[in-house]
């Protein structure tokens, strides 16, 4: 009954991770056409280079999510046809283990805090940025205003502090983060890599922008993702 109950438990669990994962990967505003970003250097260029991998491995930590909320489903009647035959096609042996297996664990409660934390992080962003969030590099002008409160008033690149902290979170969290534990790592470390390429990037166009505005912000902001840290 207890094991029952704890599975059941992680059934919003994994929807919500899932929503989150939404919510992170979809730009709040319509992509800008090319004749407005900035010219990509060889950063811009690496970055845009894990798009399709990374698309790979949002479909694969899905199809984990999915795979998880089955077997849970199937586990709770596991007599029923629909489920017998969700377990089988499923489940190749070793039913009970299999199900054992993925009741909720600290790790998974610690990635899905994560991956919650930075969501929230990622929506204040969009939400205090407004039409001037888009995942392309461009200043909006001639209105475009530099931001400097909500979470921009702690570090200079919270969007990506958020972007990060989904990223390192999926590890402990799904069984895809257990089984191609070695494609995760190398994408995740690579969209990390070219995230704080891109820092520097996109420091040096605000400042070319807003001149002494941004300099004000520099200096009371010296934080760009931890602050206190980085």
């Amino acid at each position: 009954m207890r094991r029952d109950i704890d599975l059941l438990l992680k059934l919003p669990l994994l929807a919500s991770d899932a929503i989150c994962m939404r919510i992170i990967a979809t730009p709040p505003n319509v992509p800008l056409p090319p004749k407005d970003v900035v010219i990509p250097d060889w950063r811009e260029k690496f970055l845009r280079g894990l798009a399709l991998p990374c698309v790979i491995l949002r479909a694969l930590s899905w199809s984990a999510e999915l795979f998880e909320f089955l077997v849970i489903l199937a586990s709770m009647n596991p007599t029923g046809p629909v489920s017998q035959t969700l377990l089988r096609l499923l489940i190749s042996h070793g039913n009970e283990t299999c199900v054992a297996s993925l009741r909720i664990t600290p790790p998974f409660l610690l990635g899905n805090l994560i991956t919650i934390l930075g969501t929230i992080l990622r929506i204040s962003c969009y939400r205090t940025l407004g039409r001037y969030f888009t995942f392309e590099l461009r200043v909006q002008k001639p209105h475009h205003k530099l931001i400097t409160n909500g979470p921009y008033a702690f570090v200079r690149h919270p969007s990506y502090t958020a972007m990060i902290l989904s990223i390192c979170s999926g590890l402990l969290q799904t069984l895809i983060g257990k089984v191609l534990i070695g494609y995760w790592v190398l994408t995740a470390v690579a969209v990390v890599l070219s995230l704080f390429l891109r820092i520097d990037r996109e420091d040096s166009m605000l400042k070319d922008n807003f001149g002494k505005s941004w300099d004000q912000w520099r200096d009371k902001v010296r934080w760009r993702l931890i602050p206190g840290i980085y």
